[in-house]
């Protein structure tokens, strides 16, 4: 498993030094759209394409649905809101604390 993990974390950082371009493309591996072969040229070549010819990789395809999934959770996540009265709860107007006036002694 360690090294498994380790490997994992190698090729999202060779990919991108960008958190956001890790998670897709952690998220692209555990969701079947790359499959690693264990050998990280191999794999590097695979996601971000040849060197000098990124258009033979996957990368830019993988960031793309990996937004389309963040907006369609987002989206769903906002219905569920709406549908629940959590939204309506907390968008509900608060009162304001007063200061307490100064006790004279």
């Amino acid at each position: 498993m360690g090294m498994t993990k380790n490997y994992l974390l190698t090729v999202q950082e060779n990919c991108c030094d960008q958190l956001f371009g890790q998670e897709a493309v952690e998220w692209a591996i555990v969701s079947g759209w790359i499959k690693l072969t264990g050998d990280l040229q191999t794999d590097l070549v695979t996601i971000m394409g040849e060197p000098g010819k990124p258009e033979t990789g996957k990368y830019d395809e993988i960031i793309e649905a990996y937004q389309r999934q963040c907006r369609e959770h987002g989206d769903a996540l906002v219905d569920l809101y709406h549908a629940s009265g959590l939204f309506d709860e907390i968008l509900k107007p608060m009162p304001l604390l007063r200061h307490r006036e100064a006790v004279e002694v």
